[in-house]
């Protein structure tokens, strides 16, 4: 039986390339919303984002699936904890950075973008 992406995920740059739009609707959140009035919307887009990268083959985004899951606990049960949850979006402006150099053309700026955007958002807490 032979493997394609469409049966069991998705090639790297194609799962960033395909999220265009969610990718611009998270990075205008970011950049235009205070990060406490993100908290209600952002279980969903947390989740949406999980299992979109979930829908690579391999582990390559397996650290950026935990922070993202970290991150998800973080905000989801009461009052978030501000040092824990900037340390986490610290992370993961880490990891998207990284996942950016991999990603295809039109993706890197906006991935770029938003690494920026949750250094910003980190440094609001």
């Amino acid at each position: 039986m032979s493997t394609t992406p469409s049966d069991h995920g998705h090639a790297p740059g194609s799962v960033l390339a395909g999220s265009q739009p969610h990718l611009e609707a998270t990075l205008h959140a970011l950049q235009h919303d205070q990060l406490p009035h993100l908290r209600p919307a952002a279980g969903d887009n947390l989740y949406r984002w999980m299992h979109m990268l979930q829908t690579v083959e391999g582990d390559r985004f397996a650290p950026l699936i935990e922070e993202l899951q970290n991150l998800y606990n973080a905000i989801g049960h009461g009052e978030p904890n501000g040092p824990q949850v900037k340390q986490i979006l610290q992370n993961l402006a880490t990891l998207t950075t990284q996942a950016a150099t991999s990603a295809d053309p039109e993706s890197q700026p906006k991935l770029q973008q938003l690494s920026q955007a949750l250094q910003n958002a980190a440094a609001t807490l």
